[in-house]
């Protein structure tokens, strides 16, 4: 199956983490308007969208591989998909530093906000 053939859930875990990071994105992005103004809520949007972007990327090529294709064909799918996820990371970053540099630190903070959605993903994850 390829990647608009895979079956897409909310509940699966890969589904609540981006749930999780959108809401961590507007969250913040709520906060940083707030307290600062558009410009910085624009910046925390758009390190939280790099998230979005870079994490919905790699769990769609993961996922993509069906789970009878072997140990080989996942650790294979898993490795490109990093691959790609850091060159792109590479480049929305850059591309940030070049046109966001004026809101770096809302940029960067929201980012690293919703990896932390990962990290809880990984303790409150249960296998039902």
């Amino acid at each position: 199956p390829g990647l608009l053939e895979m079956e897409w859930r909310v509940k699966s875990v890969p589904g609540k983490i981006l749930i999780g990071q959108l809401a961590v994105t507007v969250l913040a992005g709520l906060l940083w308007w707030l307290g600062s103004g558009g410009r910085e809520a624009v910046g925390a949007l758009a390190g939280g969208g790099i998230s979005l972007v870079l994490t919905t990327l790699f769990a769609l090529r993961v996922f993509a591989v069906p789970p009878d294709a072997g140990a080989q064909a996942m650790l294979s799918a898993f490795m490109r998909a990093e691959a790609t996820k850091i060159v792109l990371a590479v480049v929305l970053f850059s591309a940030a530093a070049i046109f966001l540099s004026h809101v770096y630190i809302p940029l960067i903070s929201t980012f690293l906000a919703t990896l932390a959605v990962n990290w809880l993903a990984l303790l409150l994850t249960r296998y039902d």
